[in-house]
Protein backbone atom coordinates (compact mmCIF):
# COMPACT_ATOMS: atom_id res chain seq x y z
CA UNK A 1 0.00 0.00 0.00
CA UNK A 2 3.03 2.69 0.22
CA UNK A 3 2.27 4.19 -3.22
CA UNK A 4 2.56 7.61 -1.82
CA UNK A 5 -0.87 7.97 -1.59
CA UNK A 6 -2.64 8.92 1.94
CA UNK A 7 -5.87 6.25 2.43
CA UNK A 8 -8.40 6.54 5.57
CA UNK A 9 -8.74 4.49 7.98
CA UNK A 10 -11.21 1.59 7.87
CA UNK A 11 -14.00 2.19 11.01
CA UNK A 12 -12.93 -0.78 12.76
CA UNK A 13 -9.42 0.11 13.09
CA UNK A 14 -7.54 1.09 16.73
CA UNK A 15 -4.15 1.75 14.77
CA UNK A 16 -3.36 3.11 10.92
CA UNK A 17 0.15 4.20 9.98
CA UNK A 18 0.30 5.28 6.12
CA UNK A 19 3.39 5.83 4.46
CA UNK A 20 5.55 6.20 7.64
CA UNK A 21 8.92 7.33 6.99
CA UNK A 22 11.26 8.93 10.31
CA UNK A 23 15.01 9.67 9.39
CA UNK A 24 17.66 11.12 12.03
CA UNK A 25 20.65 13.06 11.34
CA UNK A 26 23.78 11.80 13.49
CA UNK A 27 27.48 13.79 13.53
CA UNK A 28 29.92 12.37 11.11
CA UNK A 29 32.53 12.90 13.04
CA UNK A 30 33.26 12.10 17.27
CA UNK A 31 31.91 14.61 19.40
CA UNK A 32 32.87 14.61 22.77
CA UNK A 33 30.13 16.08 24.77
CA UNK A 34 26.82 18.53 24.24
CA UNK A 35 28.89 21.56 25.05
CA UNK A 36 31.27 20.87 22.21
CA UNK A 37 27.93 19.99 20.04
CA UNK A 38 26.31 23.18 20.50
CA UNK A 39 29.55 25.63 20.00
CA UNK A 40 29.99 23.43 16.47
CA UNK A 41 26.67 23.79 15.62
CA UNK A 42 26.47 27.69 15.97
CA UNK A 43 29.93 27.70 14.20
CA UNK A 44 28.27 25.73 11.20
CA UNK A 45 30.91 22.95 11.62
CA UNK A 46 29.03 19.68 11.88
CA UNK A 47 28.36 17.39 8.95
CA UNK A 48 25.52 14.91 9.24
CA UNK A 49 24.93 11.62 7.93
CA UNK A 50 21.21 10.90 7.47
CA UNK A 51 19.97 7.41 9.01
CA UNK A 52 16.29 5.99 7.28
CA UNK A 53 15.10 4.44 10.58
CA UNK A 54 11.60 3.64 8.88
CA UNK A 55 11.21 4.01 4.99
CA UNK A 56 7.18 4.12 3.53
CA UNK A 57 5.95 2.01 6.34
CA UNK A 58 1.85 1.06 6.06
CA UNK A 59 0.46 -0.96 9.43
CA UNK A 60 -2.72 -1.57 9.89
CA UNK A 61 -4.40 -2.89 13.62
CA UNK A 62 -7.59 -3.70 14.08
CA UNK A 63 -9.59 -3.31 17.36
CA UNK A 64 -9.09 -6.31 19.57
CA UNK A 65 -6.40 -7.47 17.39
CA UNK A 66 -2.84 -8.98 19.44
CA UNK A 67 0.27 -7.63 17.59
CA UNK A 68 4.21 -8.22 17.68
CA UNK A 69 6.83 -6.22 16.32
CA UNK A 70 9.86 -8.27 15.89
CA UNK A 71 13.39 -7.72 14.72
CA UNK A 72 17.27 -7.45 14.99
CA UNK A 73 18.42 -4.66 16.77
CA UNK A 74 18.63 -1.47 14.81
CA UNK A 75 15.47 -2.14 13.24
CA UNK A 76 13.48 0.49 13.76
CA UNK A 77 10.78 -1.41 16.37
CA UNK A 78 11.29 1.15 18.72
CA UNK A 79 11.11 3.99 16.90
CA UNK A 80 7.69 2.27 15.14
CA UNK A 81 6.35 2.09 18.47
CA UNK A 82 7.14 5.51 19.45
CA UNK A 83 5.61 7.25 16.43
CA UNK A 84 2.53 4.53 17.29
CA UNK A 85 2.48 5.95 21.03
CA UNK A 86 2.87 9.45 19.11
CA UNK A 87 6.17 10.56 21.59
CA UNK A 88 7.78 10.59 18.19
CA UNK A 89 6.43 12.99 14.78
CA UNK A 90 7.17 11.03 11.98
CA UNK A 91 9.34 12.69 8.86
CA UNK A 92 6.83 11.61 6.29
CA UNK A 93 3.13 9.71 6.40
CA UNK A 94 0.34 9.87 8.39
CA UNK A 95 -0.71 8.67 11.91
CA UNK A 96 -4.11 7.76 13.20
CA UNK A 97 -4.86 6.39 16.50
CA UNK A 98 -8.31 5.54 18.17
CA UNK A 99 -8.41 5.74 21.42
CA UNK A 100 -5.31 6.40 23.83
CA UNK A 101 -2.02 4.71 23.65
CA UNK A 102 0.07 4.90 26.70
CA UNK A 103 3.51 3.33 25.64
CA UNK A 104 5.84 1.77 28.08
CA UNK A 105 9.36 2.98 26.34
CA UNK A 106 11.75 4.12 28.35
CA UNK A 107 13.38 7.19 26.16
CA UNK A 108 17.20 6.83 27.26
CA UNK A 109 16.86 5.16 30.45
CA UNK A 110 20.32 4.29 31.79
CA UNK A 111 21.89 6.13 29.64
CA UNK A 112 23.55 9.91 29.84
CA UNK A 113 22.86 12.15 26.43
CA UNK A 114 26.01 14.32 26.59
CA UNK A 115 28.23 10.93 26.82
CA UNK A 116 29.29 8.75 23.47
CA UNK A 117 28.16 5.12 23.27
CA UNK A 118 31.74 4.06 24.57
CA UNK A 119 31.35 6.43 27.64
CA UNK A 120 27.72 4.93 28.29
CA UNK A 121 29.00 1.44 28.02
CA UNK A 122 31.99 1.93 30.49
CA UNK A 123 29.94 3.99 32.77
CA UNK A 124 27.24 1.39 33.40
CA UNK A 125 29.40 -1.48 33.31
CA UNK A 126 31.28 0.63 36.17
CA UNK A 127 28.43 0.87 38.30
CA UNK A 128 27.22 -2.61 37.52
CA UNK A 129 30.56 -3.04 39.60
CA UNK A 130 32.92 -4.59 36.54
CA UNK A 131 36.65 -3.76 36.84
CA UNK A 132 37.89 -1.46 33.37
CA UNK A 133 40.00 -4.42 32.00
CA UNK A 134 36.87 -6.76 31.53
CA UNK A 135 35.12 -3.83 30.16
CA UNK A 136 37.88 -3.73 27.65
CA UNK A 137 38.12 -7.00 26.87
CA UNK A 138 34.27 -7.25 26.14
CA UNK A 139 33.76 -3.67 24.81
CA UNK A 140 33.56 -5.06 20.85
CA UNK A 141 31.58 -7.77 22.20
CA UNK A 142 29.13 -5.44 23.36
CA UNK A 143 29.09 -3.40 20.38
CA UNK A 144 28.38 -6.43 18.26
CA UNK A 145 25.41 -7.86 20.72
CA UNK A 146 24.22 -4.32 20.81
CA UNK A 147 24.38 -3.76 17.02
CA UNK A 148 25.36 0.35 17.84
CA UNK A 149 28.66 -0.07 15.75
CA UNK A 150 28.37 3.16 13.46
CA UNK A 151 27.01 5.39 16.37
CA UNK A 152 29.13 4.42 19.26
CA UNK A 153 31.39 8.20 18.72
CA UNK A 154 28.07 9.89 18.86
CA UNK A 155 26.52 11.13 21.98
CA UNK A 156 23.46 9.63 22.60
CA UNK A 157 21.57 12.78 22.69
CA UNK A 158 22.78 13.99 19.57
CA UNK A 159 21.02 11.77 16.63
CA UNK A 160 18.42 14.28 15.69
CA UNK A 161 15.59 13.98 13.92
CA UNK A 162 15.19 15.45 10.44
Amino acid sequence: MSDNVLHEPQQNMAVYLNNISVKYQIPIEPIKNFKEYVIRFIQGRIEHREILALKKVDLEINQGEVFGILGRNGAGKSTLLKVISKVLIPTNGRVWVRGDVSPLLQLGAGFHIELTGRENIFLNATLLGHPRKEIEEKFEEIIDFADIGMFIEAPCGLILLV
